[in-house]
């Protein structure tokens, strides 16, 4: 038997997780390797992924919304694309910033990335197959 969670709940619960686990290797890192260049690198690859979760997420909402009052799927799909294309290059810019500018390490910020995408394929399928949740 399935258990039904509301699709709001269920990115409440995973970006607070995303939260928790990213805290949390922070903090063990900075124990491990006492060094602020590192840990800001993981920082900053970390905050580049939750935003680009974060707006791929309203983004995604937006669109369908729009769909469900009238505009073509065509116009919603063309939409969504374009917002994607123009965050993968405002992503591509802040990583240059960070590496060539501030001259963070970026081996961890690729960590950081990394790290964040795979919380949330963790996290999805703990929820969807293990807790035998359904999104409604």
């Amino acid at each position: 038997m399935k258990n039904k969670i509301d699709h709001k709940i269920f990115i409440r619960n995973l970006e607070f997780s995303i939260f928790v686990f990213s805290t949390i290797f922070i903090f063990l890192s900075f124990l491990i390797l006492r060094d602020l260049k590192y840990v800001f690198s993981l920082i900053a690859g970390i905050g580049i992924a939750y935003l680009n979760f974060w707006s791929t997420k309203n983004d995604g909402i937006k669109v369908l919304e729009r769909v469900k009052k009238g505009l073509s799927p065509e116009k919603g799909i063309f939409l969504y694309i374009s917002k994607f294309y123009l965050r993968l290059f405002a992503t591509a810019v802040l990583l240059y910033f960070f590496i060539k500018i501030v001259k963070l390490n970026p081996f961890f910020i690729l960590l950081g990335l990394f790290l964040v995408y795979f919380e949330l394929i963790i996290i999805t399928l703990r929820n969807l197959y293990f807790r035998k949740l359904e999104i409604i």
